[in-house]
């Protein structure tokens, strides 16, 4: 597989000439062009929807970027255009394709902690976006805890009963000025007495950094984060022990690169999407439940 073209609205022939390979300015040029065997879309969220739209059109399999949309009646749509196409979609939540988080799941999924009982996730940036940045990704639960409601809806294979959510401004109260935060605490409990726990930040001064631990009636699973080394140094001295990944991409890249050999996968086998639209409006249901929820907003002062 290799990339055959790119689009952008604005400087799609700056980046085809920086990457040498063709750019265009809309997604029927460069298909009428390039005659691609599939579509990888990684654009900002507002245009996800029209963009599905138009690999239905041309039936396109398809990667999307998380998550579909904003609101829930684009979600619907693309829903129904993929299932009247009869085109793969696949939706790039990450974690999904995570091989640490996958033997989480398999293990959960197969009993091997016997029933659910606790989740704790944690989920930390290194720094505060850029605000140009924010203004674009919505709001912190839709953009950044997501990843763990996904998670949440992917382990316990349905939404919870009941959530409370705290939400803060511990780093940056001019959020305050777009509606928005940087700390998030959030409590999930479903039919049978799981409870779950995310405790989110967009700023850690210690690193990128995302944990999980799922605790059951016959024992627990537990999913470090990888370190930049595995290189463990003790002496009588001390122990030093590498530094985790600053930045997701870093943290990811082997599941970011595993979304396009599934990509590929679907081309040459016919293989089921891992990661569905479906689960992107579930996902987003979930963030609206939550937002819905939330009790308490406080102030750094």
């Amino acid at each position: 597989m290799h990339l055959a073209g790119f689009v952008d609205p604005f400087d799609g022939a700056y980046f085809g000439e920086k990457w040498s390979i063709p750019g265009f300015q809309t997604l029927a040029a460069a298909i009428d062009t390039c005659k691609p065997d599939a579509l990888v879309i990684a654009s900002p969220t507002e245009t996800h929807v029209s963009y599905v739209l138009e690999a239905c059109r041309f039936g396109l399999p398809t990667l999307c970027e998380k998550p579909v949309a904003f609101s829930r009646e684009p979600i619907l749509e693309a829903i129904s255009a993929v299932a009247s196409s009869n085109i793969p979609v696949i939706l790039g939540f990450h974690r999904r394709f995570d091989a640490y988080r996958q033997e989480v799941h398999a293990r959960v999924r197969a009993g091997d902690v016997g029933k659910v009982e606790h989740i704790l996730q944690f989920s930390r940036d290194p720094r505060l976006a850029a605000r140009s940045a924010v203004l674009h990704q919505g709001n912190i639960v839709a953009d950044m805890v997501v990843h763990d409601l996904d998670e949440l809806n992917w382990f316990m294979g349905s939404l919870p009963e009941r959530a409370y959510a705290q939400l803060d401004r511990n780093a940056d109260p001019t959020l305050a000025e777009i509606g928005d935060f940087d700390t998030a605490n959030i409590i999930l409990s479903w039919e049978g007495g799981a409870v779950a726990h995310v405790s989110a930040t967009r700023r850690a001064a210690h690193a990128f950094e995302q944990r999980l631990e799922v605790f059951g009636g016959e024992g627990r699973i537990i999913c470090e984060d990888p370190r930049i080394s595995p290189v463990i140094f003790d002496s009588a001295k001390d122990t030093r022990i590498s530094r985790r990944f600053e930045h997701f991409w870093d943290r990811y890249r082997p599941a970011y690169q595993a979304e396009i050999d599934h990509l590929a996968d679907i081309l040459a086998r016919g293989e089921a999407p891992l990661c569905t639209l479906e689960d992107g409006l579930r996902a987003y249901d979930l963030v609206q439940i939550v937002l819905s929820s939330v009790q308490a907003v406080t102030e750094s002062k």
